[in-house]
C-alpha cells in the first residue's frame, strides 16, 4: 500500500480567526479529537503543567489545549513524519508554542504532569485496511498497542501526574483487563453516547 500526496483541507477551529489544515488521506479531525481536548480543558485549569500528547497527528488536540491553556508546556509525539511537519505548520498558523517531534511513543522519555492520547483503537488484523498506510497507522494497532500506551504512561508520568485516554466504548473491557497488568489506577471521567460511543479515562500511578 502506498500513500498519495497530502490531501489537505481546512478546519475552522472554535476560536475566532483560527484554522488548521488536516490531511484527509490520513486520519482527519474527528468527534474523538473534540471530546479529548474538551475533557482536558474541563479537568485541568490554566496553571503551569508539562504536557505530552501521544500520537499527535495534525496537532488539533495539542493546539486547542494551547489556545485555551497558555501556561501549559505542550509536546506532541507522532510516528509519521509528514504529520509532524503538518502539525508544526499548524502550530505556527495558530501562533501557539507547541513542540511537535517525530518519534515512537514506545521509546519516549521524560516526565510529565499530564499525558493525553487518542491512540489507534482497532486491533491489528481486525477490520478492513485502507489503501492508505498513513490512515492504517492512525486507526489500527500496528505501531503501538493498548499495552504499549499504558507502559508509556507508567514510564513517563510524574509521581503525581495524570493521563487522559480516549477509546471507543467497545474497548472498555480491554482497557480494564490491561490495567490489571500495570501499576496504574483508572477512573472514567467522561462518556459520550450516540451513534459513536466513546469514553475518556483518567489514569494515575498507584501510590507506593
Amino acid at each position: 500500500m502506498e500513500d498519495s500526496p497530502l490531501a489537505l483541507s481546512e478546519v475552522i477551529l472554535p476560536v475566532p480567526g483560527k484554522t488548521i489544515l488536516q490531511d484527509t488521506v490520513s486520519q482527519g479531525v474527528s468527534l474523538a479529537s473534540e471530546l479529548l481536548y474538551q475533557a482536558a480543558l474541563q479537568e485541568y485549569p490554566d496553571k503551569p503543567l508539562k504536557v505530552l500528547e501521544l500520537g499527535s497527528g495534525c496537532g488539533i488536540i495539542s493546539i486547542m489545549c494551547a489556545l485555551h491553556r497558555p501556561s501549559w508546556q505542550i509536546t506532541g509525539i507522532e510516528i509519521q513524519s509528514h504529520l509532524v511537519e503538518l502539525a508544526i505548520a499548524n502550530a505556527k498558523r495558530c501562533e501557539v508554542p507547541v513542540s511537535f517531534v517525530q518519534g515512537d511513543l514506545r521509546t519516549s522519555q521524560g516526565k510529565y504532569d499530564l499525558i493525553l492520547s487518542n491512540p489507534p483503537w482497532m486491533k491489528a488484523r481486525q477490520g478492513l485496511l485502507s489503501p492508505h498506510q498513513s490512515r492504517n497507522l492512525s486507526k489500527f494497532e500496528q505501531s503501538c498497542t493498548m499495552a504499549d500506551v499504558l507502559e508509556t504512561l507508567s514510564r513517563c508520568l510524574k509521581p503525581q501526574g495524570e493521563a487522559l485516554l480516549l477509546y471507543p466504548e467497545s474497548r472498555l473491557a480491554d482497557l480494564y483487563r490491561a490495567i490489571t497488568k500495570t501499576f496504574l489506577d483508572i477512573n472514567i471521567v467522561h462518556s459520550h453516547y450516540g451513534k459513536k460511543a466513546f469514553f475518556v479515562s483518567k489514569l494515575r500511578l498507584q501510590e507506593q
